[in-house]
């Protein structure tokens, strides 16, 4: 577990340099230069592409993943991963184009900016295909930290010089749109760059190794990772979709907002994943189910103090935290949408990789039944309670769908590896939680809304982590905290 240690604390680190980046960017600098109805556009444009790039990319991430210890050696096996995602994303654009009139006539009552921008949409989706590919390729060889840059801080600093440029009137806002093509193509650039620096990369076309059946093998497996991945990400990310095409872009822009904060507490468990998963991988190659279920217990407990520490301390000074945010009493209509989103990511980090475990093993086609399942559900739910609830109402859906399939993941795994991640240490960071949540109303209200969030965040992060740290409920966590000493 030394080198996840290693890895996802120096990647937290960027990845935390990038929520800085990203706070001033969606608190700040979005809100001051762009109505809520051109937030909701460049969210909706981004989320899209995400969206659309799972489907498009065929499950080559994951497929990159799960045969890298066997296919290590061959030079090709990255550019038949990359061939295919071109080969995805022109399938893609066959369906975007037969089925085009639909797509339009969703959109074009509440969110018609966003029709005019759709061919952008899918040309960012063909960039974002490549950049994920290349991305798991990096994290085979356990080279997580760059990659994180590139995501986490090139990314959100490329948009905050657009934004500037389109605040400051040096370019339009077509222009700025536009822009995000040129980003997401430096992105590329920088992934092919760094491999290729590392000698990870090269241009070699030599499919050999795709002999024997082995073709078949990875396409049958690709499948079943694109119905998984796709499923996963209808869960996670067709609220904000849905609130474009339900209630409009303004109403998503102020769900872009609140989104941004609920979803910061989720970083530490990016880093953590992208490192264990490998691990995964290679400990179920070795069918060393042991070291898997050590991997399973401790990236619970350590997402749970960390993800359950964030959200307390983002839920304890939301008042303070909207204060910052230029028409900040606009975006308050959020606030609901900041709980419900914390409340799922925590679910979904107090669980533990337990679909990165189905997704390595022989098991994994079960993953794509409970996520074919859960997607359709999260699309009801959606359709039901955002005409009730509005923005709170997608929330809701999002927060039911995420502790619902992370729930049958966690019933499936305890039964066919009798392995799962909880402990009474569980239980008892659970209510270190609760206490601090409870102190926190008897700390007094300071006048100044900076000092008073840092003096709350100050006395919860004592309240929780001295007595994490003295009841050992983390030896990764006590051994950082050792060495920082």
């Amino acid at each position: 577990m030394g080198i996840v240690i290693k890895q996802s604390i120096r990647a937290s680190v960027v990845a935390y340099c990038g929520v800085v980046i990203g706070y001033v960017n969606l608190l700040w600098l979005f809100p001051y230069f762009m109505t809520t109805e051109q937030v909701g556009l460049m969210r909706l444009i981004q989320v899209s592409g995400y969206l659309l790039a799972t489907f498009g990319q065929m499950g080559l991430s994951q497929t990159a993943l799960k045969f890298y210890p066997q296919f290590k050696e061959e030079k090709g096996f990255l550019n038949y991963l990359r061939l295919t995602g071109v080969l995805g994303f022109l399938l893609l654009l066959l369906a975007s184009m037969i089925f085009k009139t639909e797509i339009v006539s969703y959109f074009s009552h509440k969110s018609a900016l966003f029709v005019d921008y759709f061919e952008l949409t899918l040309l960012i989706t063909a960039l974002m295909i490549q950049h994920q590919i290349l991305e798991a390729h990096s994290r085979n060889h356990l080279k997580i930290v760059f990659p994180c840059f590139v995501k986490d801080v090139q990314l959100r600093l490329l948009t905050s010089v657009i934004v500037l440029l389109y605040g400051l009137g040096i370019i339009p806002f077509d222009g700025m749109i536009y822009s995000l093509l040129l980003i997401f193509f430096s992105m590329v650039m920088s992934m092919m760059i760094y491999l290729r620096n590392r000698g990870a990369f090269s241009f070699g076309f030599s499919f050999s190794f795709l002999k024997g059946g082995r073709l078949g093998k990875l396409t049958r497996y690709g499948f079943y990772s694109l119905l998984g991945a796709g499923g996963t990400q209808i869960v996670y990310q067709i609220d904000s979709v849905m609130v474009s095409g339900e209630k409009g872009l303004a109403s998503n822009g102020i769900y872009t907002i609140a989104f941004f904060i609920g979803v910061v507490i989720e970083m530490p468990k990016r880093a953590i994943l992208q490192v264990i998963s490998p691990l995964i991988s290679q400990s179920f190659q070795k069918n060393d189910l042991a070291q898997v279920k050590t991997l399973y217990k401790q990236a619970s407990i350590n997402q749970f103090i960390l993800g359950g520490l964030l959200l307390l301390g983002i839920w304890i000074n939301l008042e303070n935290i909207y204060t910052f945010i230029p028409h900040g009493e606009t975006y308050k209509a959020g606030m609901g949408v900041v709980l419900f989103i914390g409340l799922g990511k925590l679910s979904d980090m107090l669980f533990g990789p337990n679909g990165e475990i189905i997704v390595m093993s022989r098991y994994y086609r079960f993953n794509v039944v409970v996520i074919s399942f859960l997607a359709a559900a999260t699309i009801l739910l959606n359709s039901l309670l955002i005409p009730i609830y509005g923005l709170e109402g997608a929330a809701l859906a999002s927060f039911i769908a995420m502790l619902s399939f992370n729930l049958i993941k966690w019933l499936f795994v305890l039964r066919q590896f009798n392995m799962q991640p909880f402990t009474w240490k569980t239980l008892v960071f659970a209510a270190i939680v609760s206490g601090a949540a409870q102190v926190n109303q008897w700390v007094p209200q300071a006048e100044n809304h900076l000092a008073d969030l840092l003096l709350r965040f100050a006395v919860a992060t004592v309240l929780v982590l001295v007595p994490a740290f003295a009841l050992k409920l983390s030896p990764e966590m006590n051994g950082f905290i050792k060495r920082l000493y």
